[in-house]
């Protein structure tokens, strides 16, 4: 890809996350555009989702950092931590 380009992701937010997708979403997952080289942290950024919120995340059902950059096609999936104890 040239650069500049974009990249679709797909963002799937769990429980009451979905409140965070943008409107006009389906459910609880959203299809975006973000520009080739976003990172985890970038995406979520833009959808504003809060820092304390994001405990739990996977890229393509494995664990993933804030910093792993995604590339075309990724599903980025957040999942609500549990509390209770």
């Amino acid at each position: 890809m040239k650069e500049g380009s974009s990249i679709q992701v797909r963002l799937t937010l769990f429980g009451n996350l979905a409140r965070y997708l943008p409107m006009g979403s389906e459910g609880r997952c959203a299809t975006l555009d973000v520009g080739e080289g976003t990172t985890v942290a970038g995406l979520l950024d833009s959808v504003e989702l809060p820092t304390d919120q994001r405990s739990y995340v996977t890229v393509n059902g494995e664990r993933s950092t804030q910093e792993s950059a995604l590339a075309d096609g990724d599903e980025v999936r957040v999942i609500v931590p549990l509390g209770g104890g």
